[in-house]
């Protein structure tokens, strides 16, 4: 695997061979930062580490964050506050969070699980000019942290108390709210919401009582939020929050309690596209307009 272009007219091309030879440089999360494209590569010699492309000359690397031929596996990648973050491993602390500016060498902005122990922060999201992520401390758990671009990050909220993980997964922006998925140790995991200033709160008990709905794929489309969630009745659907009243189905698909188990939603030509199985056809693509019935793209 290689990084490649395609100007929409021509063939699309490779814009250079990272790694050469047969073997892949592996470019992934491919993201635009002070007008260059950002992602993590590896060239066979240092390891999976953060790169850069201009456009028109050959794409370099911009740092050898785990010195030598280790991975730091720059991951995340989410620009803000003029700056690039991600979680990264030098080596000595772990997974952490990291930063870089575009000029000077990226840097670790803190050390939230002290010392070798990591914090392997994920979901990065911004969020009320803050930059919002799942994250253990060596103490609490997997929590919501936040970080304000200055002061050293916070935890949020300790959801599942002590050292339980409540892991805040799926991170999403909607409605002025952050919403994302989490375990209280009560509830099972289920979909959650936070204003920026009260308590996070658990939006609906989906699948009730300590069993989980697992809320997935959270993606807002026609001012909705919509996601695939189980519950014991139907198994794993299309469902949607329009953040007032409760969740609901948008369709059994494949109907009873087996799952359609949609996946991968995405949001085009103002409709939702995403995959699902309804016991007759296997895993094909479907779409669902709002105006309609949920049928076949």
């Amino acid at each position: 695997d290689e990084l490649w272009k395609y100007d929409g007219v021509n063939a699309p091309s490779m814009v250079a061979d990272i790694r050469a030879g047969s073997i892949g440089s592996s470019p992934s999360g491919l993201t635009v930062f002070n007008n260059e494209l950002y992602f993590s590569a590896s060239d066979g010699n240092y390891g999976w580490e953060l790169w850069k492309y201009d456009g028109t000359n050959a794409p370099s690397m911009v740092a050898d964050i785990y010195p030598g031929s280790y991975n730091s596996y720059p991951l995340g990648l989410t620009v803000f506050n003029n700056e690039l973050y991600f979680k990264a491993n030098d080596g000595t602390y772990g997974w952490e969070l990291w930063k870089y500016d575009g000029t000077n060498a990226p840097i670790m902005v803190a050390d939230i699980n002290p010392g070798s122990g990591e914090s392997d922060l994920a979901y990065l999201t911004v969020f009320n000019n803050e930059l919002y992520f799942s994250a253990k401390d060596g103490t609490n758990g997997y929590e919501l942290w936040k970080y304000d671009g200055t002061n050293a990050p916070i935890m949020v909220a300790d959801i599942n108390l002590g050292s339980g993980d409540s892991d805040p997964a799926y991170l999403t922006v909607f409605n002025n709210q952050l919403y994302f998925r989490a375990e209280d140790g009560t509830h099972g995991t289920e979909l959650w919401k936070y204003d920026g200033t009260n308590a996070p709160s658990m939006v609906a008990d989906i699948n009730s009582g300590s069993s989980s709905s697992f809320p997935e794929d959270l993606t807002v489309f026609n001012n909705e939020l919509y996601f695939r969630a189980y519950d014991a009745t139907h198994g794993i659907e299309l469902w949607k929050y329009d953040g007032t009243n409760a969740p609901s189905m948008v369709a059994d698909i494949r109907a009873g309690s087996s799952s359609s188990s949609p996946d991968d939603l995405t949001v085009f030509n103002n409709e939702l596209y995403f995959e699902a199985d309804d016991a007759t056809n296997g895993y094909e693509l479907w779409k669902y307009s709002q105006q309609t019935t949920i049928t076949y793209a």
